[in-house]
Formats: structure tokens, sequence, C-alpha cells
């Protein structure tokens, strides 16, 4: 239940769509123009002209991502958990070749780890989490991704029929190699929510975050430069999602 609403209302859980959303209705409806609207419509068109040119979404994010920035000593890895989500499965069936998302480093760090400990295995936790079930899905990428590097695909575990974060370490843990040093790899940003996960289950993991979106070294004139409104809007919908997603796991979980 929880997976399919999460999914159906996903559009209207995305900040700016919900606030485009209001300002077209209240437009159309003519309701901007009475009094007792107006307030609302200004509140809105505010907030959405201070995350377009401030770096909210960015502070949100580096605020996620700070307990991950300098890496705990590994001295022990029996499994490398990756989480998916880098994978696109869509345009990997079009192209037929190997297409990956933003979150690539999680299936690259994967490997560096399992280079680095030679009696490790990946356990890799993903399948496709749309609505209507694509051709492939997230493990039929991640396969092509381990192949076409020439790693040792004997060493690599995939589960392929969890759709979330908690289905997917649910899923880890009725393997039930828990006592075992496992070491789980996702975004940074991410992280934070994916530990919550872990302690939730009892499930105990140590985090290697990669995939970091921003750091708290702001200069003024570098924003500037790379000033883009779009960025600043992605940037806030990620950090409100997790946030959203922290707080429901505190709450109903």
């Amino acid at each position: 239940m929880y997976f399919y609403l999460s999914k159906l209302l996903a559009p209207f859980l995305n900040p700016t769509n919900l606030l485009f959303f209001l300002l077209i209705f209240l437009f159309f409806t003519n309701l901007s123009s009475k009094i007792k609207y107006k307030l609302l419509s200004k509140i809105i068109l505010t907030f959405l002209i201070v995350i377009s040119f401030f770096p909210i979404g960015n502070l949100g994010l580096s605020y996620l991502q700070k307990d991950y920035v300098i890496q705990d000593k590994i001295l022990n890895v029996d499994n490398i958990i990756v989480l998916a989500g880098s994978e696109g499965a869509n345009l990997t069936k079009k192209t037929n070749k190997l297409t990956l998302g933003d979150a690539s480093e999680r299936l690259i760090s994967s490997v560096k780890l399992a280079l680095d400990y030679p009696n490790a295995l990946i356990y890799f936790l993903g399948g496709d989490g749309n609505l209507i079930k694509g051709e492939i899905d997230e493990t039929d990428v991640a396969k092509l991704f381990f192949n076409d590097i020439g790693f040792d695909i004997k060493r690599v575990k995939f589960i392929n029929n969890t759709r979330n974060t908690i289905e997917n370490l649910r899923a880890f843990k009725k393997i039930n190699i828990s006592d075992q040093s496992n070491i789980l790899i996702t975004s940074a940003f991410h992280m934070k929510r994916s530990m919550l996960v872990a302690n939730k289950i009892k499930l105990t993991v140590k985090p290697y975050a990669v995939d970091f979106r921003s750091i708290n070294d702001f200069k003024i004139l570098n924003y500037y430069q790379n000033f883009n409104v779009a960025s600043n809007w992605s940037s806030f919908n990620i950090f409100f999602r997790e946030i959203l997603g922290i707080i429901t796991l505190k709450v109903f979980y």
C-alpha cells in the first residue's frame, strides 16, 4: 500500500510541481484576483523565487550529506550492498547500450570495494519501481554493467523483486547474513534515510556514501558563474523528498 500510494502521489509530493499546480489553479479559476487568495498567491510566488535564486536545496543536501563526507575506516568487508538508482532501463533497452544516470558511482564504487576486498560479494538490490513495468529492469542494466567492465559476475548476487529502499533492505535481511560485515553503498543524500531503514529493521550495515551532490563550500562568484534555476529546483526537490521520507519513517514505521 505504501509503495502504490507514494507512486500515485509522487507528482504532488514534488514541491515545485505542487507550487506551480497551485498557481495555475488560482490563475485559471480567477481566485488569485480575490483579496483572500492574493496573499496565498504572493506567498507561493515568493517561495518559488527564493528556491530559484538561492541555493536552499544545495544547503539542504549538504546537511543530509555532512555525516558521510569523511569515510570511516573499513577493516573488513563480507558483503557489499548496492542500492539501485542509477540504471537507465528504458534507454538501455532502446539503444542496446549501457545507460547510467547521475548515481552511477554506486555501481563503480561497488567494483572498487570488491577489488580491494577480493573475498567480498556484491549484493545488487533493485528491480522496477514504476507502476507499469518495463521490458527490462534495474537488475538487467546492472548485469550489463558488470559484464561490460569484465567483472566476475559470479561475485554478484542480484535481488530484483524489490521496488524501494525498505523492500531492498528487508530482502537482504532475509538472507540471514546480518552477522557479517556489511557495507551499504548509496548516494550521500540518500544515506541518512537508508541508515534509518536499516536501524528500523535491525540490520547492521556500515555506510559508504557516494554521489555527493553538494558540499558546504559556498563562494558567491562561483555560484553566480554556475547559476541555474532548474538546478536549484532539482536540488530542493531531492532534499524535500528525502526529508519527507525520513519524517514518514519516523512517524509511521
